[in-house]
């Protein structure tokens, strides 16, 4: 009888370690996973970061084309293209702002009212008198 008693306890015993086992194998499968997924997600962040600072080259290597454009070629004094260029900052810099509020404020109308939104119509749009 003290050997079928042993026996019994040495099972329950071992199903738990398989238990836990398998646990740990299951964890480890999945922080491999997240591993490969974080590499992967670096890589693509590199290359992001590659991309953009070829992008910031290529802008820097046209505005200065297009300076130079203005200064020689068509005869624009320096002065007044400082002052052309920081306008355009500044129309910039609010047509941002305006579509921030405009992105905002859809978003809040789309929550309370959940409908889709209409566009106005472009004979009555502002921006087409400016241009």
């Amino acid at each position: 009888m003290a050997d079928q008693k042993r026996s019994k306890k040495q099972k329950p015993a071992a199903s738990k370690t398989t238990r836990a086992l398998q646990e740990i194998l299951s964890l480890q499968a999945k922080l491999t996973d997240l591993k490969k997924e974080m590499d992967r997600a670096s890589e693509d962040g590199e290359r992001a970061e590659d991309r953009l600072t070829e992008m910031e080259a290529h802008v820097t290597l046209l505005a200065r084309l297009l300076t130079t454009l203005c200064i020689e070629n068509l005869g624009i004094r320096t002065g007044a293209l400082k002052r052309l260029v920081q306008r355009v900052e500044k129309e910039a810099v609010r047509d941002s702002q305006i579509m921030e509020l405009e992105s905002l404020y859809r978003l809040s109308r789309e929550n309370l009212k959940k409908t889709p939104l209409t566009r106005p119509d472009p004979k009555n749009d502002p921006w087409e008198q400016i241009s």
